[in-house]
């Protein structure tokens, strides 16, 4: 069976309050499973890149063996143009994906939203989610914008959006999500639950500016390219943890000659 799941980039950063928000965009991660035999064997490629850390894809499996009770040998390729550890939902969409590709291929009756939920708990019990990532998992799954609580799993508010261009800045260092934890955001909150009630008012873009001003500065970030991208009137926030960066803009040429000095960049759509 085949799957396939989106990145998404931040509105709102669950760390600090535990409800966060998240944009599907036009990068994706595709996986093929086969049910057979006994054990988990397969290969990740990211980006055209080998990748050996199988730890999402084995408690996804136990998951749903979990749920199916029984226990099912899987054959599985993952396939992502989803860069790793930088904020862009690389996980979410690799869980969303498998745990589709899963649910399919052991013919379970589950509603969409549970299938998201399944793989949630599977990057809980990998450890590569701070909060649960519901939202996160929200907007890789459909796309458009999803406002949650990632402490109690219920859904906030759900938005389309237009396919408008976005251009996603890519610094060369990483930050894994794990590395974090135990991380004391108290500090941001007040000022992070600003954010969250101008995106359940309908407001992303003041959101995700607030949010990414916040958490970049919190956790470190070059805040530079904020001020270009503000500079030329587009929507900026930062993805995640970052340390990627995001830009809904009308010139998404111009704005991604400007911050390529920065690092890589790749230009897609809002989906």
């Amino acid at each position: 069976m085949r799957a396939s799941a989106s990145s998404a980039v931040t509105v709102v950063n669950a760390f600090a309050t535990g409800i966060g928000s998240a944009i599907g965009i036009d990068l994706w991660t595709r996986a093929k499973v086969k049910l057979a035999g006994e054990g988990i064997e397969g290969e990740i490629r990211v980006r055209g890149e080998r990748v050996d850390d199988f730890r999402l894809i084995k408690v996804v499996v136990d998951v749903f063996r979990e749920k199916a009770g029984e226990d099912f040998g899987v054959r599985f390729k993952i396939e992502s143009e989803i860069p790793i550890g930088m904020g862009l939902k690389s996980s979410s969409a690799v869980a969303n994906a498998l745990s589709k590709a899963l649910t399919d291929a052991l013919g379970l009756d589950m509603e969409d939203l549970d299938v998201i939920k399944a793989g949630v708990e599977g990057a809980k019990r990998a450890g590569v989610t701070i909060t649960g990532a519901f939202d996160d998992a929200c907007a890789s799954y459909f796309g458009s914008l999803w406002v949650t609580d990632n402490r109690s799993m219920k859904v906030l508010l759900r938005s389309e959006v237009e396919p408008v261009p976005v251009v996603v800045l890519l610094p060369g260092e990483t930050l894994l999500t794990e590395s974090l934890s135990g991380k004391d955001f108290s500090s941001i909150k007040p000022y992070v639950e600003e954010a969250v009630r101008l995106v359940l008012g309908g407001e992303w873009r003041k959101a995700a500016l607030i949010n990414g001003l916040l958490y970049s500065t919190y956790l470190g970030h070059s805040i530079e390219p904020f001020r270009i991208a503000l500079e030329r009137k587009a929507v900026v926030g930062l993805s995640g943890k970052g340390p990627a960066m995001f830009a809904v803009t009308e010139e998404p040429e111009e704005l991604a000659e400007e911050w390529r000095r920065f690092g890589e960049v790749i230009t897609t759509e809002l989906r």
